[in-house]
C-alpha cells in the first residue's frame, strides 16, 4: 500500500526552465558569453546551488564573469535575473489540480516535495504559484543538502518523513532518478510528459490504487 508520494517539480508541476526555455539564452546574451558553454557550465555547477551550498545568483555571476555585458552579481542584476527566470516558468495546472484533489480525498497519503532546485528559485515559484502548500513535507535539495539522483537524497527524505521505501511512490521525469528509487525499493512513476501525472494519479483520486511501474 502506498502511504507516501515523492513528487518532483520540474517536469511534473512546472516546466524545466534551463532545458525547455530560452532563459539561458537570455542570460548568455545579456552578459556576452557563449550560450552552449554557459549551459554546460550551469549543468556542472547546479549541485552547488541546488544543495544550498551557494546562492544561485552567485553561481551564475561567477559563470558569466569576463563576458562583455554588465557586471553580474549586483542587486539590480539579481532582480533582472529573477524576472527573466519567472518569465520562463510555466506551471502545469492539471498537476496542481490532481494533487489538491488527492490531498482532499486521501489525507492519509503523505505528499512530499522531492525536487532539485535552488532555494531562491523554489521560493520565487512558490510565491507566484503556491506549490509548497500542496505538500505535507518539503524535501527539496536545498533542504536535505543532497541532490538527486544520489541515494542519500532519498534516504534523507525517507527519514525526514518517517516513511519506508516499500510504501513510497516516487514520481519523476528523469529515468536516472527513477532507477535509483527502484534500487532502494520504492515504487516509481515516470512522467515522460506532464499529462501522465494527472492522468495516472487521477485514477487514485477516484478511488483506485496509486499507480506505479516495475
Amino acid at each position: 500500500m502506498i502511504r507516501t508520494l515523492f513528487v518532483d517539480a520540474g517536469g511534473v508541476l512546472y516546466n524545466n526552465v534551463n532545458e525547455e526555455t530560452d532563459f539561458l539564452d537570455r542570460v548568455a546574451g545579456r552578459y556576452g558569453v557563449d550560450r552552449g558553454e554557459l549551459a554546460r557550465r550551469v549543468e556542472a555547477s547546479a549541485p552547488r546551488y541546488e544543495s544550498g551550498a551557494s546562492h544561485v545568483h552567485r553561481v551564475i555571476a561567477r559563470l558569466v564573469a569576463g563576458g562583455s555585458g554588465p557586471a553580474a552579481g549586483t542587486p539590480a542584476e539579481g532582480r533582472w535575473m529573477d524576472r527573466a527566470y519567472l518569465d520562463s516558468v510555466r506551471p502545469h495546472p492539471d498537476s496542481f489540480r490532481v494533487l489538491r484533489e488527492l490531498r482532499e480525498r486521501h489525507p492519509e497519503v503523505r505528499l512530499v516535495l522531492t525536487n532539485n532546485e535552488a532555494e531562491h528559485w523554489d521560493r520565487l515559484k512558490d510565491e507566484a504559484y503556491g506549490h509548497f502548500a500542496l505538500f505535507d513535507t518539503l524535501c527539496s535539495s536545498w533542504r536535505t543538502g543532497r541532490v538527486k539522483p544520489a541515494p542519500s537524497f532519498f534516504t534523507e527524505a525517507l527519514q525526514a518523513c518517517r516513511a519506508t521505501a516499500a510504501e513510497t511512490l516516487l514520481v519523476d521525469d528523469r529515468t536516472t532518478v527513477l532507477r535509483v528509487g527502484t534500487g532502494l525499493g520504492m515504487h516509481t512513476l515516470h512522467v515522460s510528459v506532464p499529462e501522465v501525472f494527472a492522468d495516472r494519479l487521477g485514477a487514485a483520486v477516484r478511488g483506485d490504487a496509486l499507480p506505479s511501474e516495475p
